[in-house]
């Protein structure tokens, strides 16, 4: 059965979620909008370079990703107006309602200002408003007793509802005596249903218990066991909590989660916890009828099982009788068949004999069973013909068993591809993410000398230009294969490197030139100083995009090309030169110029860097991605020397 779809978050998770990733919230520019087949909207942002998807779920939750999700062929049309009002702005602040499940981002482009709104209680939104708060468009379109959400009204959030959480001291005032503890917790105090028995827990309390029976000492035990809820769902380590398919994201494990038999795995943050537990959910409510008809249809293939061996136990029931009657008359056969010879009845041995002359037969009782021959045939030869049908029977009766286990495995199948099929829809619909961590080098290609230099491509005409103009230093190197479209690359602080680091720069630059595409093995590859390289062509030329000038004299290398891709201890992807791979990826893979597809490339190389790892999939595809985006021109081949 599929659990109770639960998926909700509180003020104070909300604010530490947007905690988490407000650094990065504010100051991205909002490329675009998309409005998903589950409600969802997924605000596409761009900051530093790096590429980030802020999904809202009205309702629900909010989060951040590094990476991006699959998107649908085609958007809403109340999407399109939301895109159109949001796209190109730049967020400048976010932050909480006090006491609510609501969000506020004001965002600008040039001197214009809106706030973009997401609302996560029940019957909540995602509105685009004017500096003034005049809604200019709602993803939903509601009509409230105490507001509207629609375009044209000003946004009014929802009536504020104190919570203890904001000052525990004054929770006994908060809570009504003639109301049961739990309740009151809940509702009066502003706590919600999880948090009202996790304190009850906490405190040591019975939650059953009305308000008007707790002592002073109660009221203390409460006050200081909410000041350390507070304190733990601030700082807590955060889980993700598993039970029966149902999924939520924690801010610590909770007690009363735990007696409820809840499973915990940590994660790195409340966001990435709701990430996980939002696209869990969505998988399974997207395989939910699916799964329903699957579980129908093995449950049919149960109870046909189930018919099959009741039929199979009375066929062996029915075999055995025979068999043991069988028995018992093959042991008194000579007499019966002298009573048949002689057409007179009798008993011996346990078993009466009646001669019927009329009828030609033979009724013979053997231990309270009948059995009935025929006068004109030979006794022995219809016993053996009762051992022949007890065989008969012990063999239908074996064959009903093996359909019914043939039916049992075919249901067991059906649930088992069910349960894999949605883990193959949480794969489809889950977010891949990027490793990035921030550092201004991340948005290029980039590698570390086996001496230990930072080494750094572009990966096109405007990163070329970006990475020279921005990050290029005194005491770097320029290195430029000598073919058209070769990326520029600096080794950083390159003047106090060794000649092992410059060689490793050079093959750097030579992989990821044309050459690669064009298969060759090797190239040339000149290095000049920062001083040497101008963005100003002589009067009358022209300097195409990405290109710069070098003047005066050029050193030269020839390199082999090829690219080792590697992966650490820590499940992170590294490439660049075989040298410098070698010496920090617990295993690598070499690659040289090819022309099998990335797409199945990638899968070689992840297959040898995992052999023998236990790796869930989510992070093998994510790997898989990673790997296919480093592969030169997207094509290669795996070394044979390597």
């Amino acid at each position: 059965m599929v659990g109770r779809q639960i998926m909700d978050t509180s003020y104070l998770e909300l604010q530490r979620v947007l905690g988490e990733v407000r650094e990065i919230l504010v100051g991205s520019r909002i490329e675009n909008l998309y409005h998903m087949e589950d409600d969802s909207v997924i605000l596409k942002l761009v900051k530093d370079g790096g590429r980030y998807e802020l999904r809202i779920v009205p309702g629900k939750c909010i989060y951040l990703v590094q990476g991006s999700y699959p998107k649908p062929l085609e958007i809403s049309s109340r999407g399109k107006s939301l895109r159109e009002l949001v796209s190109g702005f730049r967020i400048r602040d976010a932050v909480v309602v006090e006491g609510e499940r609501v969000v506020v981002m004001e965002a600008e482009k040039g001197d214009s200002r809106i706030k973009i709104i997401a609302e996560l209680m029940p019957r909540g939104s995602l509105i685009v408003a004017d500096q003034g708060g005049r809604i200019l468009e709602s993803l939903h379109h509601l009509s409230m007793k105490d507001r509207k959400v629609m375009p044209g009204e000003t946004y009014a959030p929802p009536p504020p509802k104190p919570t203890a959480f904001d000052n525990p001291d004054k929770l006994p005032s908060m809570l009504k005596p003639g109301r049961k503890l739990v309740s009151s917790l809940a509702s009066d105090a502003g706590l919600g249903g999880r948090y009202a028995e996790e304190l009850v827990k906490i405190a040591g309390l019975d939650g059953s218990m009305k308000v008007s029976q707790l002592s002073g000492g109660d009221f203390k035990r409460l006050v200081e066991a909410l000041k350390s809820l507070r304190e733990r769902v601030s700082k807590g380590r955060p889980v993700l909590a598993e039970r029966d398919g149902e999924y939520q994201a924690l801010p610590y494990p909770l007690e009363s989660f735990k007696d409820r038999g809840w499973r915990f795995r940590e994660q790195d943050s409340l966001n990435s916890a709701f990430r996980e537990a939002y696209e869990r959910l969505l998988a399974r409510m997207i395989e939910e009828e699916r799964l329903r008809r699957v579980r129908e249809e093995a449950e049919k293939l149960r109870d046909k099982a189930r018919e099959l061996r009741y039929t199979a136990e009375n066929l062996g029931r029915e075999a055995e009788r025979k068999r043991r009657l069988a028995e018992k008359l093959f042991q008194a056969g000579w007499m019966l068949e002298e009573m048949r010879k002689n057409m007179r009845g009798g008993e011996a041995m346990g078993v009466k004999v009646e001669i019927d002359r009329d009828s030609g037969r033979m009724h013979v009782n053997v231990d309270g069973e009948a059995v009935e021959f025929k006068l004109s045939r030979s006794i022995m030869k219809q016993v053996s013909e009762l051992f022949e049908d007890a065989k008969k029977a012990e063999e239908a009766s074996g064959r009903l068993i093996r359909e019914a286990e043939e039916h049992e495995r075919k249901a067991e199948e059906l649930l088992s591809r069910g349960e894999r099929e949605l883990e193959e829809a949480y794969l489809r619909i889950s977010a891949r993410l990027s490793r990035q961590t921030g550092k201004w080098y991340e948005r290029y290609r980039w590698f570390m000398t086996s001496e230990g230099f930072l080494t750094v491509a572009g990966k096109d005409a405007s990163s070329n230009t970006s990475l020279l103009k921005k990050h290029m230093e005194e005491d770097d190197l320029v290195f430029h294969a000598e073919v058209r479209g070769a990326p520029a690359v600096l080794l950083k602080n390159g003047a106090k490197a060794g000649e092992e680091s410059r060689v490793e720069a050079a093959q750097f630059a030579a992989s990821y030139s044309r050459a690669w595409r064009e298969g060759m093995t090797s190239m040339t590859v000149y290095y000049v100083s920062p001083s040497q390289v101008s963005f100003s062509p002589p009067p009358g030329h022209y300097l195409p995009k990405g290109g710069f000038i070098v003047k005066g004299e050029r050193r030269y290398l020839t390199v082999r090309l090829e690219l080792a891709i590697g992966l650490t201890e820590t499940l992170d992807v590294i490439y660049g030169p075989p040298q410098a791979v070698r010496k920090k990826a617990k295993r690598y893979v070499v690659i040289v110029p090819g022309r099998e597809k990335a797409s199945e490339l990638s899968d070689k190389i992840l297959r040898k860097l995992t052999d023998g790892l236990v790796i869930e999939r989510k992070t093998l595809r994510d790997l898989k991605h990673i790997i296919q985006q480093v592969i030169p021109y997207g094509v290669g081949r795996i070394s044979q020397e390597a």
